[in-house]
């Protein structure tokens, strides 16, 4: 189970110009009996902007499309 996003910490970090930031967060998808790992690409303010099926490609379109890379880890 996933923790909750701090909405508060949020808003600090973007009140201080983390808009410029973006996250991945793996997920894990199960459809008919077949588990397939997903890496989905956030916003700084947590707005969904893409997923992919490796975190290779997801951290290269957040470097790509001129964002900074934040590990939530």
């Amino acid at each position: 189970m996933s923790s909750p996003i701090n909405k508060t910490k949020i808003d600090d970090f973007l009140e201080q110009g983390g808009t410029e930031f973006a996250f991945i967060k793996k997920e894990i998808h199960k459809e008919n009996n077949f588990n397939t790992d997903v890496f989905t690409v956030y916003g700084a303010d947590g707005t969904l902007l893409a997923a992919f099926d490796n975190k290779d490609t997801a951290m290269a379109a957040i470097l790509q499309s001129g964002l900074k890379y934040i590990s939530l880890h």
